[in-house]
């Protein structure tokens, strides 16, 4: 799961900050082109330095169970569904996965609960 969540979210080397260039850098008749009629989305992933993606990586991890079969198809769709808000995904995986086995714990408990009685 720690590898599947580093492959989800970019990172880049520690140290390095993203900055956008000067305004002075961009050419004067730029600044009087109209805007695209389609704007870039403003739900962009967040680009991490690579200790905090390795500190959530193995957070996330911590919080999945080893020993189900689908859990790298399960946390991929979960890493998918968030891909704008890793720091949260880790925050709240540990509870998804609670939830989920309570419902199965439940569902798995009235299947039981149906097999013995006689339906009329």
């Amino acid at each position: 799961a720690e590898g599947i969540f580093k492959c989800f979210f970019p990172s880049k080397p520690a140290g390095v900050a993203t900055t956008s260039p000067p305004e002075e850098d961009i050419d004067t008749l730029q600044k009087n082109l109209p805007l695209p009629k389609h704007q870039a989305p403003s739900h962009t992933i967040p680009v991490l330095d690579e200790t905090e993606i390795s500190e959530l990586a193995k957070r996330f991890a911590d919080a999945i169970p080893e020993n189900e079969l689908s859990v790298s198809c399960r946390a991929s769709r979960y890493l998918l569904k968030n891909k704008v808000r890793p720091r949260e995904c880790v925050d709240e995986v540990a509870q998804i996965i609670e939830e989920r086995e309570t419902w199965e714990k439940l569902k798995k408990e009235k299947a039981e609960g149906t097999r013995g009685t006689i339906s009329v």
